[in-house]
């Protein structure tokens, strides 16, 4: 049996509070769905809403999630 590859998807970020858990979850019930192994990257480029917040909520809920922020 071979094994699946290993899928990063890569979810920019700015300012996206209102959405951004809402974004993520569907992204991760896709993934899980097909049968990949994956990641989920959420890029911040600097978001001033609450957004890195809630992505950090949700990196200790699922263990695919991972915050990067850019440095500004």
């Amino acid at each position: 049996m071979t094994a699946r590859p290993q899928l990063s998807v890569v979810v920019p970020a700015y300012n996206e509070a209102a959405v951004i858990r809402q974004t993520v979850r569907e992204v991760a019930a896709s993934l899980t769905a097909s049968g990949f192994t994956h990641e989920i990257l959420v890029i911040d480029d600097g978001s001033t809403d609450g957004t890195v917040e809630a992505v950090r909520e949700l990196e200790g809920a699922m263990p695919a999630v991972r915050l990067i922020q850019t440095p500004h």
